[in-house]
């Protein structure tokens, strides 16, 4: 390593907060799988050590993960004890070898990008814990935009439901990340024949969700009729065009959104 670069590590929270405070522009880190050698900051701290950090919870409603468990340790609970598209998303994450390494809190903290789990975690409407020296706060996923200084997120809270249809797609190339690359989710339910439920939403080099945009098929009749199903392709075309029209999103990825949205709306007629 270059040495011009400084790497802390810390083996308790107390110590994360102590540093925090008495090292300037210092990174939180975990196991740096997003950096090259000459991308790790001049300062960077590891927390992927902390006990308190690589707990997994499970309740009956949601399951805790603390941010430094790694991606592997959360797919090895297999797809019977995961969300579906958590268990997809993680799966469709990079190889083994990273996985081993790569930590949730560093998936969602990402540099520049929004990586393979943010959009499941968008749509499942997941709860980030953050914590610093005085207290801890949890604040959900949709209002989540930077980590409050000095401030850590400790923890990453998602609920445990279920879904009638679950559509995870993964785009892009299989084991890198550039302009192609992008997540989609569709979670949606029903009762008594109608649609109760609707989640959709995108990631890759911006994050999507309307919420507005969901429950316009909120009470629609099952199976969705061809009017509906248009209706609502067009009504999400003009959202998503409208969220991104600041955006350089590639072309072939608004295509595919909507391609995608038409696909999840067949699973429902």
């Amino acid at each position: 390593m270059a040495s011009s670069k400084n790497c802390f590590y810390a083996k308790k929270l107390t110590d994360v907060f102590y540093q925090i405070k008495t090292i300037s522009e210092l990174t939180i880190t975990g196991g740096c799988t997003s950096f090259t050698e000459k991308e790790l900051p001049d300062k960077s701290l590891s927390v992927r050590d902390i006990q308190e950090l690589k707990l997994i919870d499970k309740h009956e409603r949601y399951i805790d993960f603390g941010s430094a468990v790694t991606l592997s340790e959360i797919e090895d609970l297999g797809d019977a004890n995961l969300p579906p598209t958590i268990y997809a998303a993680i799966s469709n994450i990079a190889n083994p070898n990273i996985r081993n390494i790569a930590t949730i809190g560093g998936n969602i903290c990402s540099r520049d990008f929004y990586c393979t789990l943010y959009a499941s975690l968008l749509a499942l409407d997941a709860r980030l814990e953050f914590q610093n020296a005085e207290e801890s706060v949890f604040k959900n996923f949709m209002r989540f935009d930077s980590i409050p200084k000095e401030t850590l997120l400790t923890k990453i809270r998602i609920p445990i439901e279920e879904w009638e249809v679950v559509v995870f797609k993964k785009l892009g190339p299989d084991n890198m990340l550039n302009e192609l690359s992008a997540s989609f989710v569709f979670l949606a339910n029903s009762l008594k024949n109608q649609v109760s439920d609707l989640r959709i939403a995108f990631a890759g080099s911006f994050r999507y969700r309307d919420i507005e945009l969901e429950n316009k098929l909120i009470g629609a009749h099952l199976p969705l009729s061809e009017a509906t199903v248009s209706s609502f392709i067009a009504d999400a075309k003009a959202s998503f065009d409208k969220a991104t029209k600041d955006t350089n999103l590639n072309p072939i990825l608004r295509q595919q959104f909507q391609n995608l949205v038409k696909y999840s709306l067949e699973q429902l007629t």
